[in-house]
Formats: C-alpha cells, structure tokens, sequence
C-alpha cells in the first residue's frame, strides 16, 4: 500500500516538473526590458537604462510574459528574455498577441499561431479593449460664426460665474479651431498658437504652443485621451487632458507605444522609452 502511495506521488511529481520544463509552456512573469533604437536599429534594456540585448532588430515589441515580437531581415519572428529567436523568423507581421495566442501574416494569410509558430485552429483572435468614454464634441460647447469657434451663451455664463472676478469677454473663448481632446477637454487654436479647454472649471489653459497632438491609439480616436504631446519650437512633451503639463518639452519625437509608456527620440536617431516617472534609457555620450 505505502508503495503504491510513493510510486503515484512519484509519477505526479515527475509530470509537474515535466510541464514546466515543457518549451510549449509559457512564462506569465513579466520581463521588464524596455525597446532603445540606434540609427534605425533596436535593442532592450531594462529599468536602470543598462543596454542588455544588443542593437540589432529592424523592429520590435513590448516583451508579454517571456516573448516578444522582432523584425529582422524583413520577417518577423519570437524572441526570448536574450534577444534570441524561438524557430526562424518567418512572418510578414505579427500583431496582436497573448502569453499563449499570436495573429501573424505570412504569405498574404492571416493565421493566429502559438508562440512556437504552431497553427491554431481559433481562427484569428481579436483583442477585447474596452476604448473608454467619447470625446467631447465642440458644437456642443461652441457656436461657429464667421469660421470662429465662439463660447455659446450657456458656457460662458459658467465661466463667469466659475471666476467672477477676471472679468471675461467673449473674446477669450473665441478660436479659429476647437479639436477634441477628452470627455473633459478640448484643444483650441488661437492663431498658430494651442491652448487647451477644460470644461466645467476655470476653463482656458493658456499654455499656448506650436502644436497637440492626442496620444491615443488611432482606432479610438474618437474616444478620449488622457495626454497628449506638444511642441514648442522642435521638442516635444507631454501635457494632460486637463492642461497640465507632465513633461516639458525636451524631446525629437514623442510616440505612443503601450498603454503609458512612449517612445521618445531623445537625442537625434537615438529612441528609448519613457512613463511620466521613469526613463528607460541612458542619454550616452558617442
């Protein structure tokens, strides 16, 4: 009896340890490398900026559980925590993918794969992202007269009585352009200049730049946004739907990568990665 015991906990202990030395098992645990690019080509560091997979790839991916996605003479493939290919790269893209499920074209065909480059039978899997709340729209704040945005009469009553004391007129809320920002502000132009209009608060945040943009993913435009960049001059930073500035522009080019994070070009064809905390990168002397 004891033995048949010590026999079955054997075999179970020996098919644990089998699944997880499995290579079609996946790791959840999140790899904190960071995307740097050098003269159109990319590497990795990690969160103190220290370079530790080389510049080599045409093109990469934010790392999910233990892979990310690269580009390499042309095809796209699966690398692992050291910067090496899991198979050959074999795909004309790879878009997106999970810990286990990867939607891929090869060919002109559009395949969902496992990460080992196995076909899947699901078909082609969408991502469920929830987009978030719609943008304002102007009309519904401001009346066009003469090609200029003006403050209809039930905003700017708000707005006085939001500071009685800075005795408007309608010129201040008068624009040449009102662009959508959030379901709380709008970017407005006066001229060539860019403020930004927070609604129901002391509205007008007279930053007055060159240009903003909304960081948003371009599928969900219509939907708001939480920053967005601006220029003055030829940098780049990044200010908030309720116009406040979060990073003063010192930057080449910003783009949104990931959720929160940006590529930035941080000094001529030199990209790293930043948050509105932390840089992920070293500004390294040549």
């Amino acid at each position: 009896m004891h033995r048949t015991i010590a026999k079955i906990l054997f075999i179970s202990i020996v098919a644990i340890a089998s699944c997880k030395t499995s290579k079609n098992t996946f790791s959840n645990e999140y790899i904190k490398l960071y995307p740097i690019g050098k003269n159109d080509k990319w590497g990795y560091v990690n969160e103190q900026g220290d370079l530790l997979i080389d510049y080599k790839f045409d093109k990469v991916t934010f790392y999910h559980g233990d892979r990310a996605a690269a580009k390499y003479r042309g095809k796209f493939g699966f690398i692992n925590r050291n910067g090496e290919f899991i198979g050959k790269p074999e795909f004309d893209s790879i878009g997106y993918f999970t810990n286990q499920i990867a939607n891929v074209t090869k060919g002109g065909k559009k395949l969902s794969i496992d990460r080992n480059g196995k076909k899947l039978d699901e078909g082609i899997i969408i991502a469920n992202e929830g987009p978030g709340k719609l943008n304002s729209n102007p009309l519904d704040y401001f009346q066009v007269i003469d090609k200029q945005y003006v403050l209809n009469e039930k905003e700017f009553a708000n707005e006085q009585r939001l500071d009685p004391i800075s005795n408007f007129e309608i010129s201040d809320f008068t624009f040449s352009e009102v662009i959508p920002f959030s379901s709380k502000s709008m970017i407005v132009r006066k001229g060539n200049k860019y403020g930004i209009y927070v609604l129901n608060s002391i509205g007008l945040k007279e930053i007055w730049v060159d240009e903003i943009v909304p960081l948003q993913i371009e599928k969900y435009r219509n939907y708001e946004a939480n920053y967005a960049k601006f220029r003055k001059g030829n940098k780049w930073g990044i200010v908030s739907n309720s116009g406040h500035i979060e990073i003063e522009p010192e930057f080449y080019s910003i783009e949104q990568f990931t959720g929160r994070i940006y590529l930035v070009e941080y000094k001529p064809h030199h990209w790293g990665c930043i948050s509105l905390s932390k840089r992920y990168y070293k500004d390294e002397s040549e």
